[in-house]
């Protein structure tokens, strides 16, 4: 039976309603370096006034007043970006803290959670009973039943399974009605199923974030996004056996989702980026989880990540997350000459299709996607990670922030800093334009306009935890 979270009316929610209504001081950020999150050039010596939860004017100094009765931040030197949206994100109950701490302010969650539980982690924020970045809440994935003789799938342990369009159109509304966000769909869903599921969600407002073996399907039934470099993988093979005999090598672990990228059809490629551009398809790489050992600082970023991993306020971490990463290196490490090469040149095929998906236009959605990379450290890592496959720092800080809003219809109030919008502001203790690394360094940052504390915490603990494990091995495992 589903477990179901009650939406509790705490005691917090009128504290924190006092809180806002009584903030009525602006708050000056003055001199840094704007990227705000649009795509247009940094600003130098910029000057961003927010006030109740609202930007109030962001520019030019001179062409912004900063008021007389502000409070002052002195960014000389720093940089001040939007509220970083992970547009790959998978939330645990553990994460909240992370990504805070590396300046994440919302978590578009995909991955296949207990819905129930999703929307009480999204409430939970919102009234302050749960410590951690705003949720925008896909529940249950829709899928469809895995290719015969596979049995389950791992990834499949919560979704929703349906085999026809009246179900899986019947899914979608029992998830709106729940409240949902927007949803998750799955590459084992027939076509048929996908466009009923895709059209449904519309109908309702809500957008569609999908895995795909076929780009040209998901961009026929409307997707706003599609995920993983794999999908592009999948959809350039023109084989059907091939396609079919890779596609179960996959998911079998019989290939790794690394080796399999070798096998991309260059030749196809800008097919599919003038399909995605038609109908505005985003995409997400994930290639931080994927291909990080050989990014060009990929010994460093091992580095980083261990220390973090070895952290003793982080010690509430789950313990597959360091077994994973190292396992993830010990691919690349253990590969014969042979293997090298093909992951090598398989890494090329995505940075290649990028390069020319961005350069024609297309939308880039860079996030965590934390299965073999720490949640919040992989956001970070995927803008290093653009930015040595081609892309400017501008266009990587517009895959954690307005194309992720637009992605969710949410780019009204969120995703760049600009007049009228939400105040969700980060503080960066360098030049981002000139160093991308530098996005680690997070001095402070505000969400709705707020202080938001960026510390770990020993003792962290959700309220709600989640209702199943995480991983199947964890089964008895006291967490």
């Amino acid at each position: 039976m589903a477990r179901h979270f009650p939406r509790l009316i705490f005691i917090a929610v009128a504290v924190f309603a006092g809180q806002a209504s009584a903030q009525t001081r602006p708050v000056v950020i003055d001199g840094g370096i704007l990227i705000d999150g649009t795509g247009r050039a940094p600003i130098p010596d910029a000057i961003v006034v927010f006030q109740n939860g609202r930007i109030r004017d962001a520019g030019r100094r001179g062409d912004v007043t900063p008021p007389k009765d502000a409070e002052m931040i002195n960014a000389k030197g720093k940089t001040v970006l939007p509220g970083l949206i992970d547009g790959h994100c998978h939330l645990r109950d553990w994460m909240g803290e992370l990504y805070l701490h590396f300046g994440i302010t919302t978590c578009p969650t995909i991955s296949n959670n207990p819905t129930d539980w999703v929307i009480a982690q999204r409430d939970g924020v919102k009234n302050g009973t749960i410590r951690g970045p705003r949720v925008w809440a896909a529940g249950n994935v829709i899928d469809g039943p895995p290719p015969a003789g596979l049995g389950g799938l791992r990834r499949q342990r919560m979704s929703t399974f349906v085999t026809n369009e009246e179900q899986a159109r019947e899914a979608v509304r029992a998830a709106v009605a729940k409240g949902v966000d927007g949803f998750k769909l799955f590459e084992r869903l027939r076509l048929q199923d996908a466009k009923a599921a895709a059209d449904e969600a519309h109908r309702a407002g809500k957008p569609v974030i999908g895995h795909s073996i076929d780009i040209y399907a998901a961009a026929d039934a409307g997707y706003q996004s599609v995920e993983h470099a794999w999908s592009v993988l999948f959809t350039s093979i023109t084989d059907p056996k091939k396609k079919n005999d890779l596609d179960t090598a996959r998911i079998t672990g019989k290939v790794s989702t690394a080796e399999a990228l070798y096998y991309m059809e260059r030749d196809q490629l800008d097919k599919i980026i003038k399909t995605m551009l038609a109908k505005n398809v985003h995409w997400s790489p994930t290639w931080g989880t994927t291909f990080r050992p050989i990014a060009r600082r990929g010994a460093k970023m091992r580095e980083e990540e261990a220390a973090l991993l070895k952290n003793p306020d982080l010690r509430y971490l789950p313990s597959y997350i360091p077994k994973d990463v190292e396992k993830l290196y010990s691919l690349f490490e253990t590969a014969s000459p042979e293997l090298r090469e093909r992951l090598a040149a398989a890494y090329k095929n995505v940075q290649d299709f990028a390069r020319r998906f961005v350069a024609a236009g297309g939308k880039i959605h860079l996030g965590s996607d934390p299965d073999a990379i720490l949640a919040g450290y992989g956001l970070h890592a995927e803008l290093e990670m653009a930015v040595d496959a081609g892309l400017t720092p501008v266009q990587a800080i517009q895959g954690v922030s307005l194309n992720v809003a637009e992605a969710w219809g949410r780019q009204k109030d969120y995703g760049s800093v600009e007049k009228g919008k939400v105040a969700d502001v980060v503080l960066i203790n360098g030049d981002v334009s000139r160093d991308i690394t530098a996005t680690m360094r997070v001095e402070k940052f505000f969400m709705d306009g707020k202080p938001v504390d960026i510390t770990f915490h020993p003792d962290y603990k959700n309220p709600l935890p989640r209702p199943i494990v995480d991983r199947p091995e964890q089964e008895g495992e006291k967490r």
